[in-house]
């Protein structure tokens, strides 16, 4: 069973997209800004994390900084607003060598595109 990591500050996305992913084929956590992030890698070591980019504490680049300095590869769905896309640039760039595969704009999308395009990249694992 893949594990997914959802890492956002808005909880009732965090809620809404685990509540989608649960259906049996995927074991999922949740983590509130990347500080949580960090610690779950360690104890549940996720197949894909969906990372927000804007967070209190710790935010998506810090995040993925973080996981370049400790050397951690993982892969990762940036997640984030269609107004966040120098965020994303920034994010994909800095973002390869930890394992970036792409992104996910939440405003724009539907819950059910979201889904397909974690299951798509899940599948290319």
């Amino acid at each position: 069973m893949k594990k997914i990591l959802i890492v956002d500050d808005k909880k009732e996305f965090r809620s809404t997209l685990s509540d989608a992913l649960n259906s049996g084929k995927y074991e999922v956590e949740v983590a509130e800004n990347g500080i949580r992030a960090l610690e779950k890698m360690v104890s549940f070591e996720p197949d894909l994390v969906i990372l927000d980019m804007l967070m209190p504490e710790m935010g998506g680049l810090e995040f993925l900084r973080e996981l370049k300095g400790r050397g951690i590869k993982s892969n990762i769905l940036i997640s984030t607003q269609l107004a966040q896309m120098d965020d994303i640039s920034n994010a994909l760039g800095e973002g390869m060598s930890v394992g970036v595969r792409g992104y996910i704009i939440k405003s724009s999308q539907s819950l059910e595109m979201i889904v397909k395009e974690i299951e798509k990249t899940l599948s290319s694992l």
